[in-house]
């Protein structure tokens, strides 16, 4: 039975989804340097506030969804730490089906923009999730 301190979430996940934003935007400006064409074209749909606001949104989501596994579970890091690899395989369509859907203003996504948010949501999970799991156990 694993055990884990709810408590402890309140300063470490903060620092934790903070630090998975601030990657993924070095990461955002580093693609920009490194493929400045396709950043640039879909400056409108993916974009550095959109690149904080994901990322911070969608790690509350998670948290959420911890907190309900914490409740719920015998091994409730187990359980979340497979709910969360579950999730960011399903986040890897996101990026897909907006490349094949119609974006504001004419907006597309070619596929080195798609794998830029691919590598995005890889790092939103490999920064905060190994942190945050580390943090509860009591």
């Amino acid at each position: 039975m694993e055990k884990v301190n709810l408590r402890k979430l309140l300063w470490p996940t903060p620092l934790a989804i903070l630090a998975a934003a601030v990657v993924n935007l070095i990461w955002y400006f580093i693609a920009g340097a490194l493929f400045p064409e396709s950043v640039a074209a879909a400056k409108a749909v993916a974009n550095e506030f959109s690149t904080v606001i994901a990322t911070i949104a969608y790690w509350i989501v998670g948290l959420i969804l911890f907190v309900v596994v914490a409740r719920f579970s015998k091994k409730p890091i187990t359980h979340f730490t497979w709910l969360a690899i579950a999730a960011l395989i399903v986040s890897f369509g996101f990026p897909i089906m907006v490349a094949n859907s119609p974006l504001p203003s004419g907006t597309t996504l070619d596929m080195t923009m798609i794998l830029v948010l691919e590598v995005m949501h890889v790092i939103a999970a490999a920064v905060a999730l190994p942190f945050v799991l580390k943090w509860v156990r009591e």
